[in-house]
């Protein structure tokens, strides 16, 4: 019976592992068209997820792990359309597993906007087309972060990974309201009330800034090399609130 059970996994593995190269075709037009967009669409009507889903059963996270395996395949080759297919197939086959959206979140950032600039034509490519796309991208990422947020809402590491995208683009309104729900949580790290004080700053909310850097002071020890960066930083925040 279990041998049974693992054939059907495989087939099913094997199954998954196709349609995310398959699904990708109609995506490979879109990004052809249009190489900012992401789609789930063909990919829904592909599955016919209802069906599907209900097969697949408690192997879930082992087909998912193979269809995750073809995004990183395509990663590598920098194929834009199939690597963004998978990563949505795989999320949606699994959307427990946080490092899919976390890893999806940061390719889509960090890696597609040198992929589309690659595919110009050197006389096109230039600094300011790829700060555009890096915009571009940014946005994506942080809408597909945002679909595992809607379900997953308190979880630190997809916050975070919003946070630090915001931040790499100068966003630093989303980066403050991010730093914000991850400073109240019930044992924020240093790290992140030091980024959210640094955020603040930026923003021009001083003494603000002032009072989280003066809450971390506090709860540092006396003997720790982190009190006279804390307290150089409370000094040059109180430089820039008196200068207003």
């Amino acid at each position: 019976m279990e041998f049974i059970k693992r054939k059907s996994a495989y087939f099913w593995a094997i199954a998954i592992f196709a349609l995310a190269s398959i699904s990708s075709y109609p995506l490979k037009k879109i990004a052809l068209k249009n190489e900012n967009t992401i789609s789930s669409q063909s990919i829904e009507v592909a599955m016919n997820k209802g069906f599907l889903f209900g097969m697949l059963g408690g192997y879930r996270s082992l087909i998912s792990d193979f269809v995750w395996l073809k995004a990183h395949l395509d990663w590598e080759k920098q194929n834009l359309a199939g690597c963004l297919s998978a990563m949505e197939l795989a999320t949606s086959i699994d959307p427990y597993m946080t490092t899919f959206w976390t890893q999806g979140a940061s390719i889509i950032a960090y890696d597609t906007p040198h992929w589309m600039l690659a595919k110009l034509p050197k006389k096109a490519r230039s600094e300011k087309l790829l700060n555009a796309f890096k915009r571009k991208q940014a946005k994506l990422a942080i809408e597909f972060l945002d679909k595992a947020l809607a379900m997953f809402p308190t979880n630190s590491e997809l916050i975070l990974q919003k946070g630090q995208i915001a931040v790499a683009n100068d966003d630093f309104k989303l980066a403050e309201t991010c730093y914000e729900k991850l400073s109240n949580e019930p044992n924020p790290t240093v790290f992140a009330r030091r980024v959210y004080a640094g955020i603040l700053t930026q923003n021009g909310k001083f003494q603000k800034a002032i009072d989280v850097l003066q809450s971390i002071l506090n709860e540092t020890p006396n003997d720790s090399p982190l009190r006279p960066i804390l307290t150089k930083q409370i000094s040059q925040t109180k430089k820039l609130l008196e200068k207003i």
